[in-house]
């Protein structure tokens, strides 16, 4: 299957809760609402890393 992502590796992206990260890894399975469910393995400002779907990313803010 293929998915076309939103986002790409690399971009620095930036939450509804107003954090940003790193894109450092993506998934996809079927959601509940949507037929694909896109998330990202994001790696934050303080080192850790958290995964966060699709939909409450707001922007790239760099590469």
């Amino acid at each position: 299957m293929i998915v076309d992502f939103k986002y790409s590796l690399g971009d620095v992206v930036r939450t509804r809760r107003g954090d940003s990260g790193k894109v450092v890894a993506m998934s996809a399975s079927e959601g509940r609402n949507e037929p694909l469910f896109r998330s990202y393995r994001l790696e934050l400002d303080d080192d850790t890393q958290s995964w966060c779907p699709e939909f409450k990313i707001e922007s790239v803010v760099g590469w």
